[in-house]
């Protein structure tokens, strides 16, 4: 037997034999045996060091120390390894996540609003939710709400807080330059709906024939990519002179979901991904999704596969993360589409998978490192060529998105 394997065998039967080190138990084997990412500090110096912190915690208690005890010790021990992919997840967070990525989230009523910052008399919607109320009125990002019932809004929490009655609420919508808005006004009642925050697509009033394609998470297995591929192929039968990629505030996801909607604009290629357990091929060949990361072989085709050859560029933020940056970065290496934004998070050359605990809390922990079709990695972030602040109070103030301004100019669209 290894060494480590020695080593791990005595610290499991040194144990405690109780919830809360059962529970600490399982989320070190996991970082240990799993983890394969920049971490400077070896994983088994952190799991030795709060295994000490633990013990001295649950000393009082004995056999009968619970769950409670070892969970913020797990949480912390993560957060030392100073890896954002690396990190826990309490029980209910774990079954939202699995709920998004399997598609199976509750039904929930709402009118399927995000809003962004206010001032008196004004409150931007900065993103909607497919599927409910507010999309079928035709709102989008950017639109401003200046008329709740015929007054003003008097604050974003008051808004909400209207929001979240049955009753039915008429909205008065700015659309568009604070100079000359569109004036609009819609109707809106809360309900039942699934919020999965799939990718929409709307059209730029000005200049025409811009169609946004918002991407506000690649974390819903099978839908993220043929839905991207689909509202592509929309806007190819509408004429569309030119297409922008929002993936701002996208913290990632699914491999196969970020790798195939690159496929809509750069067509097939393969990269890979390397663990522990071996090398497993990622892209796109002929329709299908190539390979995936080695835990997860699983793959799909998209019988209706598209390719936009058009103009594109590629939003993003500080808080794109993830296979929100490796699908910038895909487009950004084949030179088809400008990024424009901010710096991204930073988590782009690594991968992270859930592990479950018995108290079905989990672990998510980096176990795979992306790398290129040669075997260099991919970046630790993605830089945009066009840097520019994200400041949704700037888009509030004078009605226009200086991100999507900025894409704008960078495609010769805006003068």
């Amino acid at each position: 037997m290894p060494l480590r394997a020695l080593a791990l065998a005595a610290f499991l039967t040194s144990a405690l034999a109780s919830p809360a080190s059962e529970l600490f138990r399982e989320a070190s084997f996991y970082l240990e045996f799993y983890y394969y990412g920049p971490a400077q500090t070896p994983p088994q110096e952190v799991t030795a060091r709060y295994h000490e912190q633990l013990e001295q915690a649950c000393a009082p208690q004995g056999e009968a120390c619970g769950f409670e005890v070892a969970r913020p010790l797990i949480a912390q021990m993560l957060r030392d390894l100073g890896d954002g992919h690396t990190y826990y997840l309490a029980p209910e967070d774990f079954r939202s996540a699995l709920e998004r990525a399997g598609g199976t989230a509750a039904a929930r009523p709402l009118v399927g609003l995000q809003l962004g910052p206010a001032v008196p008399g004004a409150v931007l919607i900065q993103d909607i939710v497919t599927g409910s109320p507010a999309e079928a009125a035709g709102l989008r990002p950017g639109d401003r709400i200046v008329g709740v019932n015929g007054t003003p809004p008097s604050s974003a929490e008051v808004l909400r807080q209207q929001l979240a009655s049955d009753a039915p609420v008429r909205l008065q919508i700015a659309r568009g330059d604070v100079a000359r808005p569109e004036q609009l006004e819609v109707s809106l009642r809360r309900r039942a709906v699934v919020p999965l925050e799939l990718p929409y697509a709307y059209n730029l009033p000005n200049p025409p024939g811009v169609v946004v394609i918002r991407i506000p998470q690649f974390a819903t297995y099978g839908q993220v990519g043929p839905r991207v591929h689909a509202l592509v192929r929309q806007a190819q039968e509408q004429h569309a002179q030119a297409i922008l990629l929002d993936a701002r505030n996208n913290g990632g996801g699914e491999e196969t979901e970020c790798v195939s909607a690159a496929a809509a604009f750069i067509g097939d290629y393969e990269i890979s991904m390397q663990s522990r357990l071996g090398r497993s091929p990622l892209g796109f060949r002929e329709g299908a999704t190539l390979g995936n990361d080695p835990r997860d072989p699983r793959g799909y085709s998209i019988p209706a596969a598209t390719l936009w050859r058009g103009p594109v560029a590629v939003l993003v933020n500080r808080r794109s993360a993830s296979c929100a940056e490796v699908f910038a970065y895909l487009l950004q290496r084949a030179g088809r589409a400008p990024v424009v934004g901010e710096r991204t998070a930073g988590v782009t050359n690594t991968a992270t998978d859930f592990f479950p605990l018995l108290d079905h809390s989990a672990v998510a922990i980096t176990y795979v490192r992306t790398l290129n079709s040669d075997g260099s990695p991919l970046p630790d972030f993605v830089q945009p060529d066009a840097p520019v602040s994200d400041d949704p109070a700037a888009w509030l103030r004078t009605g226009r998105d200086p991100v999507i301004e900025r894409a704008l100019e960078v495609l010769r669209l805006r003068h």
